[in-house]
């Protein structure tokens, strides 16, 4: 969920910050004052590409940062440590567009790349308008969209599970059946290589061990001249800072007993010096046991060259070189009985292919019934939203092998791609051949009101009420509002119909100071609510009438939301 966004120098936008919420947040605010640059900021979190156009005319650079709570969404995790950044509950992602072109990505305060960025963007906020950040428009997506309508999480799991145990079986037969025919000479050369790491007598971590030792007895006489020095200064020669913080202490007990104020001092003085002598204590005693030893050095040196050598064959680790020794004695124990071993993978690859091939067809006949009452219901949502005549199609191509069964993965054996016909007369399109950012708003709208589907937390919402008005805007803003029980929703729109739904109501204003354009955004607490959505109503001209009609048309949305949120959910 998108919590806080702070904009500085994009666009007409001097400095902004806006916190947001769960449910729906609405935007509204005169044509030109910036509420779809606000858009384009987020997009660039995102994973927009970067012009310095963006950049604000006085300004050398621009800076967009926002921070998402994650806590709920795993998936992230993985992308940010396949790119070496750390994760937590929340995600903090910041861009800087410098004019000079050196622009720079940070996700949790580290460096990252663009791609790293776009695969993370992906997954926290789809916008829907005319925008890339999209998820219903990517193929991939369909069968997930499906999957979660017709409730196939159980299938979909035994379908993973059985792909996984396929895969798993067919690479342990292929790496089998790869190795040499000859297993004499490959036991040989096995058995050299176990000889060769079992003699070296390896521990984990015994090169850092061997390394710091080696370091410390080649500067021993450093180590040595400094403990030495260091005693000396701290207690043993004359006017060493023990000697001279005990006379001050003997001053300041005498000074004490004129002024308890000081007790608290002397004491902590005191400490201080006991703490003092100890160390001095260990310094003399550490730097007697200090010696050189010109025999040890050389073994030490003799046993981190072989190390090395041992690692540069068998590493790159000391680890991963005992892990080697492991595999190695593993594969000599199974190298008498291959042949027995690959008919044995061979009958299992067919069990578990069977499996697979047999769920796969179960969950594509699934699709294709719960794909017709999908196509029913999105229509009908579709007809709701003032889009009557339109087609929906969800389209399921079974690949199969040249043998005839099934070519599954993981999802199963389908590809599933959602087609539209927005118009009546129109033939049927892919859902990202769509050019209207309206459309596809009220497309994916649709598709979220019938059903739980994505996994991405936050929804944009922009240009979703071009062409809409009167009970329609209503009807679109119920949904909205039904959308963001499941999701947070921003959405920004010029109608009062659906301002009135906002769980969270920000007015975005364009002003001129000091010979500059100024965007701002306010969120608007009730009365001002009311004024906005009269502003809305009415135009520039807010009156007792229009103030009246705002407040009833807040009322009913309110009283829509509860009678929607009691009535019982068909299908």
């Amino acid at each position: 969920m998108l919590v806080e966004l702070s904009i500085k120098d994009f666009a007409i936008i001097d400095s902004l910050n806006i916190s947001f919420g769960p449910g729906l947040n609405i935007f509204t605010g005169e044509t030109g004052a910036g509420k779809s640059i606000i858009l384009d900021a987020v997009a660039l979190v995102l994973g927009d590409r970067a012009s310095n156009e963006i950049i604000r005319a006085s300004a050398e650079e621009a800076h967009v940062e926002a921070m998402f709570d994650v806590a709920a969404y795993k998936g992230i995790d993985k992308v940010l440590s396949e790119a070496g950044i750390g994760h937590s509950e929340n995600l903090v992602i910041k861009r800087v567009v410098q004019r000079a072109g050196r622009n720079k990505i940070y996700i949790n305060g580290s460096l990252a790349t663009l791609v790293t960025l776009t695969e993370v963007g992906r997954r926290l906020i789809d916008i829907y308008g005319q925008n890339e950040h999209q998820s219903l428009t990517r193929p991939e997506e369909h069968v997930e969209a499906l999957d979660s309508f017709g409730g196939f999480q159980k299938e979909r799991g035994d379908m993973a599970e059985a792909y996984r145990s396929y895969v798993a079986v067919r690479k342990e037969l292929e790496d089998i059946s790869r190795e040499s025919k000859d297993a004499s000479e490959r036991r040989d050369f096995l058995s050299f290589q176990l000889k060769e790491i079992t003699e070296a007598s390896l521990k984990d971590g015994e090169d850092a061990e061997v390394h710091r030792e080696l370091e410390r007895l080649k500067n021993s006489e450093k180590i040595k001249a400094a403990a030495t020095e260091a005693e000396r200064a701290i207690y043993s020669e004359a006017g060493s800072i023990s000697e001279r913080l005990g006379f001050l202490i003997k001053n300041l007990k005498g000074a004490a007993s004129f002024d308890d104020k000081l007790i608290s001092t002397v004491e902590a003085l005191e400490t201080g010096l006991y703490q003092l002598e100890d160390a001095a204590t260990f310094l003399r005693r550490y730097s007697e046991s200090i010696d050189s030893d010109p025999s040890r050095l050389e073994d030490l040196d003799t046993r981190l060259d072989l190390l090395n050598r041992i690692k540069r064959k068998y590493g790159p680790t000391l680890k991963d070189v005992i892990q080697k020794r492991l595999t190695l004695e593993t594969e000599l124990s199974g190298l008498s009985g291959q042949e027995e071993r690959t008919r044995e993978l061979a009958s299992r690859l067919a069990s578990a292919k069977e499996k697979a091939s047999a769920l796969s067809e179960g969950l594509s006949k699934a699709r294709k019934a719960a794909s017709a009452e999908l196509e029913k219901k999105i229509e009908k949502e579709l007809s709701d939203l003032g889009m009557k005549g339109a087609i929906f199609n969800a389209m399921i191509e079974s690949e199969r092998n040249p043998d005839g069964t099934p070519r599954f993965n993981e999802k199963g054996a389908d590809r599933v791609v959602f087609y539209i016909s927005a118009n009546p007369g129109e033939e049927v399109k892919p859902l990202a051949r769509i050019a209207s950012g309206g459309e596809l708003s009220r497309i994916m709208l649709a598709m979220k009101s019938v059903t739980s589907v994505g996994r991405v937390p936050t929804l944009v919402f922009d240009e979703i009420d071009t062409g809409v008005g009167g009970a329609m805007a209503q009807v679109v803003g119920l949904k909205l509002k039904e959308v963001s029980k499941r999701h947070q929703v921003l959405c920004i729109t010029h109608l009062p119909q659906i301002a009135a739904f906002a769980d969270r109501h920000y007015s975005v204003t364009k002003r001129s100071s000091s010979g500059k354009t100024v965007t701002s955004v306010k969120e608007l607490n009730g009365r001002e609510k009311i004024d906005e959505i009269s502003s809305l109503l009415g135009g520039m001209k807010v009156t007792d009438v229009t103030r009246r009609h705002a407040t009833e048309l807040i009322e009913a949305a309110e009283s829509l939301s509860v009678t929607r949120g009691k009535a019982p959910r068909k299908g």
